[in-house]
């Protein structure tokens, strides 16, 4: 019934940081959706620790970085059974920080049984990892980083776990709902030319949202066939 709620200057920001991705091979010819099977998520039937590593090395594969030492640890979270009293403490699901050798990820134990959601967390963790393997000269600066973090989950191909995690979590994250679905929208229609983005791989309100996003992207014609250009051109 209703369009989607998204500013000028945000989608100025989305496509300036899909032209960046391109330009920093983020997002390749050979880039494609990365839905969530065993196969492209492969972990063990073990201990918290070990499938959080596997997961971790699962995504540090999908974006050509597999041979960075990222080690992955628990956080000291607050019990499960007190975060609905004390909401401001659930958003923090993980961190990443480096020494410059090795990378550290923390992620709330808690959070695993919400399966999308803790992946989803996990994807941009390790996206921190890969954006400072750049310049950090992302649209909006360094001082955008977390939101660019999400973004460039996008770019890379998670797009659709990043909309499902945060409908599973009942959180937004960094960025809003529907400027991830305006990202993935852009993303399909790079990608995915010949679905239109109906195959989204979504739920019904998400891929609601993301419909919505491609026809809003008819109004950029022009800016959607400078992307296609600069990608191929790298291809």
């Amino acid at each position: 019934m209703f369009g989607l709620r998204i500013d000028e200057d945000t989608q100025d920001w989305v496509i300036d940081s899909f032209f960046w991705a391109i330009d920093n091979q983020l997002l390749t010819p050979n880039t494609r959706a990365i839905h969530v099977t065993k196969s492209n998520f492969p972990a063990p039937n073990g201990p918290h620790q070990e499938v959080a590593q596997a997961l971790i090395h699962a995504i540090q594969k999908h974006l050509g970085i597999e041979n960075q030492d990222i080690v992955a640890a628990p956080l000291n979270g607050l019990p499960a059974e007190y975060r609905h009293q004390y909401g401001q403490f659930s958003s923090v699901g993980g961190t990443w920080q480096s020494d410059g050798t090795q990378a550290l990820i923390t992620y709330d134990p808690e959070t695993i049984t919400q399966r999308r959601a803790f992946l989803s967390t996990l994807v941009h963790e390790v996206m921190h990892h890969r954006l400072h393997m750049t310049a950090l000269d992302m649209p909006g600066g360094p001082e955008a980083e977390e939101l660019s973090t999400d973004l460039h989950c996008i770019t890379t191909g998670f797009g659709a776990l990043q909309m499902q995690g945060a409908e599973e979590a009942g959180w937004q994250g960094y960025l809003r709902q529907e400027t991830r679905a305006f990202a993935y929208a852009v993303f399909l229609l790079l990608t995915e030319p010949d679905s239109n983005t109906r195959d989204n791989g979504l739920p019904s309100r998400s891929s609601r949202l993301v419909k919505k996003a491609s026809k809003l992207l008819r109004n950029r014609q022009d800016d959607m066939h400078e992307l296609r250009d600069a990608l191929h051109s790298k291809g």
